[in-house]
């Protein structure tokens, strides 16, 4: 069942990339000032936008909150992805733990720092600001959770395993006590 959980997670994650969820929740935004690009999804890719006032010495700042805001929303991508499908309703507590896990992943602020390109910047003399668009691939995402899917099975598979060497211990030594 475990195993069925996690290919229906990226079947589902796959859909809903290519889905109107990106564009509803996350779509285009006017910023007076911004350039054009600001605030627009990419077709193949998954991308933030942010900016902060002030000049070339906020640069670093602005790509900096970009990263935190990809690792975010990629994280809010997940939670709805799961919390809205009907697949994902009626587990039993070792599969929700699995589906947890999968959820609240660490490794996504390291995917996050490996695969961010800055698709746009732009330092705006004027307006005295810098804007920043920060995006990753919609296929490395998806690849990189069918790489947690199989680490997660895996590492289900041992746990289980372990569980079940543990009970046959537990029973050996009430036989043992027994006799």
């Amino acid at each position: 069942m475990i195993a069925v959980i996690g290919l229906c997670l990226v079947k589902t994650l796959t859909s809903y990339l290519f889905g109107a969820y990106l564009k509803y929740h996350w779509g285009s935004m006017d910023l007076e000032g911004a350039p054009f690009w600001y605030g627009r999804e990419g077709k193949d890719e998954i991308c933030v936008s942010t900016f902060n006032n002030g000049g070339l010495d906020k640069l670093d700042l602005t790509k900096n909150q970009a990263k935190v805001k990809l690792t975010k929303k990629l994280s809010s991508i997940l939670e709805y992805v799961t919390s809205n499908d009907k697949q994902f309703k009626h587990l039993k507590p070792d599969e929700e733990e699995y589906l947890e896990n999968l959820i609240k992943d660490k490794k996504i602020s390291q995917f996050v720092n490996l695969n961010t390109y800055y698709k746009n910047q732009k330092i705006d003399e004027d307006e005295h600001r810098v804007f920043v668009r920060a995006c990753v691939k919609k296929d490395k995402f998806i690849e990189f959770e069918k790489e947690r899917v199989k680490d997660l099975k895996k590492n289900v598979t041992f746990y289980k395993g372990k569980k079940a060497f543990d009970e046959l211990d537990s029973d050996d030594m009430k036989l043992d006590d027994n006799m």
